[in-house]
């Protein structure tokens, strides 16, 4: 019996977790859920599942008998001593990096699909970071792909990218996309924030970012090829020439379903790949003039420092301003380069030197939008 617990269990990630544990509860057991605040879907995992802790972000009136309840900042510390197997991080974009932190700083067996939070304290956690296990489809691919052979034999890590909703709409049109046309995902059902990220590509961009804190590889060794029919989500190749491949229909209870399971495979329902009715794979490169967050991405990845940290705050900014209809899709990377332009900080060294750097750059960011 593995026990579990859920972070973000009311998102996407969280509510396909209690799928897999609905299928093994003689294997599973949720221990603590984990929300920003005690919404009906969150009251009713707690009456479904019975945790012994409940976590919110802020202070609310918890009526449960028997339940340990914790809540804000101190609670996070609080959690992170809790003697759980796994914990599952499933928030969405810079609000899981103190879960994060605490947790890693805590040796917890962390699994998580927070880039974001990978990527922000990289400069600082990155020798902690082998207590994570990604559920990102493209890094638990990678992960796998990784054990067919011996680290020093890798030569390249691929990921793959769908391409999002515009691959094939001309960059003469990009600046009328709406909101509507950019959360239209061709494969992945996400929240908002990545799915903008995957039309933009800045999510691969991410991903590159978090590839080489993960896997401990050079930039020059990790590559991102467009991949429309989502059923490679991750190659290594060897030095020998050998390219070893993870193929499945798009279905993200299979890489948290491994990362629980680890090191067995559990049936979960997901569909199998039926070659012959797929006939063929198509892959192309990507096109940077089109998606300039992906070359950006990269770049940022090799100036290390701050920079990382930047860019993510940055970008997650740039998207909520177009969510809410106050920027063209265009002006996405626009708003991104400014921002990495007028920013320059020490380099990070703490938990408090990476917050420091995301609140200074709110603050850059808020003063180039009211100059626009």
């Amino acid at each position: 019996m593995k026990t579990l617990a859920v972070l973000g269990s009311t998102g996407s990630i969280g509510t396909q977790t209690l799928d897999i544990v609905r299928k093994y509860p003689d294997k599973l057991k949720v221990k603590l859920l984990a929300a920003s605040k005690l919404s009906p879907l969150l009251k009713k995992q707690i009456e479904e599942f019975k945790p012994k802790y409940v976590y919110t972000a802020k202070k609310d009136s918890l009526e449960y008998e028997g339940i340990t309840y914790f809540y804000g900042d101190e609670g996070l510390k609080e959690i992170s001593d809790l003697e759980i197997d796994l914990f599952i991080n499933g928030i969405a974009g810079i609000a899981g990096i103190k879960p994060t932190y605490y947790l890693l700083e805590k040796n917890k067996n962390l699994v998580t699909a927070n880039k974001e939070a990978i990527i922000c304290l990289g400069e600082i956690l990155k020798d902690k970071y082998r207590f994570i296990f990604p559920i990102d489809s493209e890094h638990s691919a990678v992960y796998q792909c990784l054990l067919t052979g011996r680290k020093e034999d890798v030569s390249r890590i691929i990921l793959t990218a769908s391409g999002g909703p515009f691959r094939n709409k001309p960059i003469e049109e990009f600046e009328s996309i709406t909101v509507e046309e950019a959360l239209k995902h061709p494969k992945w059902k996400m929240g908002k924030k990545v799915t903008i990220d995957s039309a933009t590509l800045m999510n691969k961009g991410l991903e590159v970012i978090e590839a080489h804190y993960l896997f401990n590889i050079s930039y020059e060794n990790i590559d991102v090829v467009i991949h429309p029919d989502s059923l490679v989500h991750g190659l290594v190749e060897f030095k020998d020439g050998t390219v070893t491949a993870n193929i499945s229909y798009p279905d993200m209870r299979i890489p948290i379903s491994y990362a629980i399971s680890y090191p067995e495979r559990w049936e979960i329902g997901a569909n199998h790949i039926c070659l012959w009715e797929i006939g063929k794979l198509e892959f192309f490169k990507p096109d940077y003039n089109k998606f300039p967050l992906l070359k950006i991405a990269k770049e940022v990845g090799k100036k290390g420092s701050f920079y990382p940290i930047v860019l993510t705050v940055a970008d997650e900014l740039a998207v909520n301003e177009f969510l809410e209809g106050h920027i063209k899709f265009t002006d996405i990377p626009v708003l991104v380069e400014r921002v990495l332009e007028k920013s320059n900080f020490k380099d990070p060294h703490s938990l408090e030197d990476v917050i420091s750097i995301i609140e200074e750059t709110k603050h850059i960011f808020k003063n180039i939008t009211m100059e626009t």
